[in-house]
């Protein structure tokens, strides 16, 4: 009679670590399914931040997987480069220890990469519109297109004379 009350106590004890596999399994699925979905490897730049044209600013994003799997940002800021964690899941997004690199560069450019950075920390929700990445959060709202961010002279500024 003790061996059958073992196996009726061994039974369900199984059952739960089986259960509880499936459980911690399928809280991994979204992250992993959602990751294919964003647009991983893929460069985009800044075409807008609340709806201001920060076109011609030099503002870039780019998600990679690193080598030990966990994704990382890059991109140019404007003036600086940014580094940063990347964690999705389903919709949504957050940038975690963002670093720059540490130039100054005229107010224009400044101010533009302040609005940036500020938007990426703060940064919620993502979605694709066609070919468009779209971030949102508390401070901003930041759409990308794909390809490689320019910057161009500010209107008015003086250029070097050519020899």
């Amino acid at each position: 009679m003790k061996y059958v009350l073992m196996e009726h106590v061994a039974r369900p004890a199984l059952t739960s670590l089986a259960l509880a596999s499936l459980i911690v399994a399928s809280l991994a699925l979204p992250a992993r399914a959602q990751q294919a979905g964003f647009p991983v490897d893929k460069s985009y730049k800044a075409i807008s931040i609340s709806g201001f044209d920060v076109q011609n600013k030099g503002l870039s994003l780019t998600v990679a997987k690193a080598a030990g799997g966990e994704l990382r940002g890059t991109g140019s800021a404007g003036c600086n480069n940014w580094s940063a964690g990347v964690i999705l899941r389903d919709s949504q997004i957050d940038f975690t220890n963002i670093a720059t690199t540490k130039k100054l560069c005229a107010k224009p450019a400044m101010t533009a990469e302040d609005a940036f950075l500020t938007m990426l920390r703060s940064a919620k929700n993502w979605h694709i519109d066609g070919d468009k990445l779209i971030i949102e959060g508390d401070a901003a709202r930041l759409l990308l297109k794909p390809g490689v961010a320019e910057t161009k002279p500010e209107k008015g500024s003086a250029k070097r004379p050519q020899r």
